[in-house]
């Protein structure tokens, strides 16, 4: 349930199909970056710190978080309840709220948090957006707080073939597809992260960046996982009936070649950028 308008559920359904698909996404993604937490933001780690995870969806950060730090105060935001867990099955320090990040944080929430972490929330701002947005959670911190965010290139996916017997054509086809329609979202965030938090007050700002095929084990899984949220993002737009969609019987056949392109052995790639920076003391 949302209390906001939802951004994200425009163009993806949130439902537990879905919210298998990102805790897979997930796990596959932490897999490449190589870490859940930069070492220097892990430094602000300590047994009973504060931690807020932001477009939070299923809860997986907190849920990972959680086996190492038990007793550490982890509380989750998204604007939507939708994709959380039943509160039975999240570990005891987890709690679940809900915020627009978009709109100003209640002052209640100031300077609350050792940690701010946010992935993947490009889907819901619009390019205007990025700066406020960076703004409001950097209030989160508390002095000497770290901030972590995750977001990846979308606009640069591309599927290659992985042997000389790989076919590629439908794969390719649905992510230009998909990523023709979501540009305009996608191409704002992971390159303004760095100036976005400098602006916000924050210190000592790094970023890097890893493909998102960078652990050859996690490439067929990762493809599929991809062809999953677009194929799902083509139904929902072709049941909606949206300008330019795909009636249902193309959507059946792509997938079919889309899925045959992986089983041969093509798979896609990506970059992955993380950002981090410091509340000053």
């Amino acid at each position: 349930m949302s209390l906001f308008m939802d951004p994200y559920a425009e163009n993806m359904q949130r439902d537990s199909t879905e919210a298998q698909r990102l805790d897979e996404q997930f796990a596959l993604l932490t897999e490449n970056i190589g870490y859940l937490l930069h070492p220097s933001v892990r430094d602000k780690m300590h047994p009973h710190a504060r931690v807020a995870d932001i477009a939070t969806g299923t809860a997986a950060f907190l849920r990972y978080l959680a086996h190492d730090w038990p007793d550490a105060i982890l509380h989750g935001f998204d604007i939507s309840t939708s994709l959380y867990p039943p509160v039975r099955t999240l570990p005891n320090n987890v709690t679940l709220h809900v915020l627009d990040a978009r709109k100003d944080v209640p002052v209640n929430l100031y300077g609350q948090y050792d940690i701010v972490h946010i992935r993947l929330i490009a889907a819901g701002l619009t390019a205007s957006e990025w700066g406020r947005t960076v703004r409001n959670l950097a209030k989160l911190l508390k002095p000497g707080g770290a901030m972590q965010w995750e977001e990846c290139d979308f606009t640069n996916v591309r599927h290659f073939p992985g042997s000389a017997t790989s076919t590629t054509d439908a794969a390719s086809a649905m992510g230009f597809t998909f990523m023709t329609a979501m540009r305009p979202r996608f191409k704002h965030g992971w390159n303004r992260l760095a100036t976005e938090m400098r602006n916000a007050g924050l210190v000592e700002v790094h970023t890097e960046a890893v493909s998102a095929d960078r652990v050859y084990d996690t490439r067929t899984r990762l493809t599929a996982n991809g062809m999953r949220a677009m194929f799902a993002w083509a139904r929902l737009h072709s049941a909606r009936g949206s300008p330019g969609a795909l009636h249902m019987w193309q959507i059946d056949e792509l997938e079919q070649r889309a899925y045959a392109d992986i089983q041969s052995g093509c798979y896609v790639t990506f970059d992955i950028h993380v950002a981090w920076g410091f509340r000053p003391e």
